[in-house]
């Protein structure tokens, strides 16, 4: 990674300086990438991806076109902004096009890790190692990826505005399977700084889940107790974000037109359960979060607060419409919890389900944010406030909203990976009432 911040404002002021529309829009990624795979008990593959990207965007009034470029020679600068000027006379109008953002305040990025730059493949194997040996030694074959991530990026425009922010993160996920293949275990982690990484405990639950989970027993299906571990909350909270926008519902798209009455406005309802609170904090230490939206400011924003909706993601467009200020959308989240132990919220549950992640999930009904998916690497009854032993995978039809409205405990906040969405996210794992467990499975 090559762009520092005086050499990236460099090659943002040379681009800018070569365009003659009326306005201009510039982004700029200089990324490296560190990828570590592993199967069979063993390395499979190692890669390092080095990558600058440029985008840059034109207007004349109101027609606009972009161009993507990944090299900063002056000849492909000058080529660039030529072809996409051209590209930009001969667009449409767009009735929606506004001019770029003006200069803002921006908060310093708590994003960036010496440590984790400084992580090679050496340093990354040393982390893999034990935890391919543990899965060895335990009989179980695992199938590990860690991603180190090292970012820098820039946005910039014709408005005189020029934000920088450098980002690190490691994300890692270990799959282990019993030779058989009738026990599945997953676990995960997610960090900004190497040092603060410990792939061992990782690996320590994804080969227990996959040992405890041999010859699961069949359980009935129905609306029922669970317990979401971290990695579902995660995602039926990013399910849950992705419908949340101020324009979807004054144009009657929204999900949440079905939970209030025709002309009301949303925000200041309680439309979730009391122990639902939800926020995102671009300078939140556990899981810090970029500081800037398309040159947009990024704060502390409440969105859910003890089930009441707070705030809505607003574009700029329609804010304009309404008269009202733009809201960014989320950064991060950052979901608090009251800090129980998975067995303590287990001890509460007299019958349930304990389900370790999600898998597959599939938009059924966007008027109601009804999705359907699978549990998966790990399912466990629950009687009496203990484990009872494995089950048979579920296939599930459920709302984030039914979630939220449900809560009846919470635990410790992680930060772990999902399958749908890599941004930082802290969530405590929940215990969930009215669960929807719709059909069983017998994918294992």
């Amino acid at each position: 990674m090559s762009l520092t911040s005086s050499k990236t404002e460099s090659l943002c002021s040379k681009i800018l300086g070569l365009v003659k529309a009326d306005g201009a829009e510039l982004y700029v990624s200089d990324s490296e990438d560190l990828l570590l795979r592993s199967a069979n008990n063993d390395i499979t593959s190692n890669g390092l991806i080095d990558r600058i990207a440029i985008s840059l965007s034109v207007s004349f009034g109101k027609r606009s076109a972009s161009i993507s470029i990944n090299q900063t020679d002056d000849e492909t600068l000058r080529a660039a902004v030529a072809k996409v000027e051209a590209m930009a006379k001969l667009a449409p109008e767009d009735p929606e096009h506004l001019p770029p953002v003006e200069p803002g305040t921006y908060a310093t990025p708590l994003t960036w890790s010496d440590a984790t730059a400084a992580m090679t493949p050496e340093l990354a194997l040393a982390q893999l190692r034990p935890v391919i040996e543990a899965a060895r030694a335990a009989g179980v074959d695992s199938a590990g990826y860690l991603e180190r991530s090292v970012n820098a990026s820039a946005y910039a425009n014709s408005r005189g505005v020029f934000v920088y922010e450098r980002s690190t993160s490691i994300g890692f996920s270990l799959t282990a399977r019993t030779a058989e293949g009738r026990g599945s275990g997953w676990a995960s982690t997610q960090v900004t700084d190497a040092g603060q990484l410990d792939l061992t405990p990782v690996g320590e639950r994804a080969i227990a889940k996959a040992l405890a989970s041999r010859n699961a027993t069949e359980c009935p299906a129905g609306r029922t107790t669970v317990v979401l571990e971290a990695p579902a909350v995660r995602d039926l909270l990013s399910l849950l974000s992705w419908g949340l926008d101020r324009r979807d519902f004054d144009e009657g798209r929204s999900f949440l037109n079905s939970l209030v009455a025709k002309g009301d406005d949303p925000i200041g309802q309680s439309l979730f359960g009391e122990k639902a609170t939800l926020y995102s904090d671009p300078l939140y230490a556990p899981a810090p979060g970029g500081i800037h939206e398309s040159g947009l400011p990024l704060v502390r924003t409440d969105w859910i607060e003890k089930g009441v909706l707070k705030n809505l993601p607003v574009g700029r467009f329609w804010a304009q419409q309404k008269g009202i200020a733009p809201q960014p959308s989320p950064g991060n989240l950052i979901m608090p919890g009251e800090g129980k132990s998975l067995d303590e919220l287990i001890a509460g549950v007299a019958d349930g389900v304990l389900i370790t992640r999600l898998w597959y999930l599939r938009m059924v009904q966007p008027e109601s944010l009804l999705y359907t998916g699978l549990t998966r690497d790990g399912t466990f009854a629950i009687k009496d406030g203990k484990i009872a032993g494995p089950v048979k995978n579920f296939r599930f039809n459920e709302t984030p909203v039914n979630v939220l409205k449900n809560i009846v405990a919470s635990g410790k906040q992680e930060r772990v990976l999902g399958s749908e969405s890599q941004s930082p996210m802290h969530v405590p794992p929940l215990v969930v009432e009215n669960f929807n467990l719709s059909s069983v499975s017998d994918a294992s």
